[in-house]
């Protein structure tokens, strides 16, 4: 299998490093600190290797957060984008057709494209405030459409899907009897109510990917989870014999103490008020640049697709950002389908400094 470029981590391996103000990223404000969900009976851990699996009250917990979810319907991974290669390569073959969506963030197609399949396009678009088009999806799903790839809630566009559309798209899926593989690693940091539903609550051929990276506040423990039937989980567990093995014995214990039903509780409430403060902040930004800025607002946090009228192309002005002020923006030309004068612009910063990140980004605006 031959992959091509991530073009998206590509371009920030150069320049999200140190000095630089990042307003690419897509976790929360604050993430965790260790001191804030352990004490010191976490040193009595045997660092000995985990089950292949995951630990079974961790799988218990990330079933939790599902309805009509089994721990055996569970495959924990190493983040989200483990979950992602294990679903693909179990469900794709060389010849294939699959329905991908499109903007997104760019793994499941990139990993669709190194398997060789014949790839249909399916568009979010800016004529239809990039809401899910529903008649416009059937017409790109064929007799022949093996798996469909979606990404929701969605990167870069901050759309999300209610019940009805998602069962919907699972109807679709059914009637010519397709897998569906989504990527739902944003679920939970909507601003608020309930979790966006889950395509693994309605619809028995769905295999969905998340983590702990996003509401959670833990990229750093590089843990994640793979959602599907019993078979695939078992496949699942196979091919990460040749990917992980297993993950950190740490990662899950800790993993498995976030998930506990108060302490989660208490963590999304927490990442929700720090996406909504640097949210604010954003926002106001954005109100005092109507003449050159516009967007359909997100729905969840931490990400807005920005529209721009500036007088150079996208990814000339992300590169004056950053050699001049330091500030790390994504120009969605060259890392995003379909989006020539687009930025990506992540407020997953402390309100603080995220103020003073916008301020040097007004000075390169002022500077054209």
């Amino acid at each position: 299998m031959r992959i091509p470029d991530f073009e998206l981590e590509r371009w920030k391996s150069t320049r999200v490093i140190p000095g630089i103000v990042d307003l690419t990223e897509t976790g929360i404000p604050e993430p965790l600190r260790l001191r804030d969900i352990f004490g010191e009976e976490v040193l009595d851990l045997r660092m000995d290797y985990p089950q292949i699996y995951g630990d079974d009250k961790l799988r218990e917990r990330i079933a939790e957060l599902y309805s009509n979810i089994e721990k055996d319907n569970v495959l924990v991974t190493s983040s989200t984008s483990e979950g992602n290669m294990i679903a693909t390569n179990l469900l794709i073959n060389n010849g294939d057709e699959v329905v991908v969506q499109l903007p997104a963030f760019m793994q499941i197609p990139g990993l669709i494209e190194a398997l060789g399949v014949r790839i249909h396009p399916y568009y979010l678009e800016e004529e239809d405030n990039f809401e899910f088009n529903l008649d416009k999806f059937k017409k790109c799903v064929a007799p022949k459409t093996k798996v469909i790839a979606l990404n929701f809630p969605n990167n870069p566009t901050g759309r999300v899907l209610d019940e009805n559309t998602v069962k919907a798209i699972c109807q679709i899926a059914a009637d010519h009897d397709a897998w569906i593989i989504v990527d739902e690693v944003y679920r939970g940091i909507e601003f608020e109510g309930p979790f966006s539903p889950s395509f693994a609550e309605y619809y028995d051929k769905a295999v969905v990917t998340s983590s702990l990276a996003k509401v959670w506040g833990l990229a750093g423990l590089r843990l994640g989870w793979m959602i599907g039937p019993e078979d695939v989980v078992e496949r699942g567990s196979a091919f990460k014999e040749y990917t992980s093995l297993g993950h950190s014995i740490l990662s899950e214990h800790l993993g498995s103490m976030v998930l506990e039903k108060n302490m989660r509780e208490k963590l999304v409430k927490r990442g929700r008020k720090l996406v909504k403060e640097s949210f604010e902040v954003f926002e106001e930004w954005m109100k005092t640049h109507e003449d050159i800025f516009s967007w359909v607002k997100p729905k969840f946090g931490v990400i807005a697709l920005v529209k721009h009228r500036l007088k150079i192309g996208s990814s000339e002005f992300c590169e004056r950002v950053f050699r001049e002020k330091k500030v790390t923006v994504v120009p969605c030309d060259t890392l995003f389908t379909n989006l020539k004068n687009y930025l990506r612009i992540s407020y997953c910063q402390p309100p603080k400094l995220l103020r003073e990140a916008l301020s040097k980004v007004d000075d390169v605006i002022n500077a054209l």
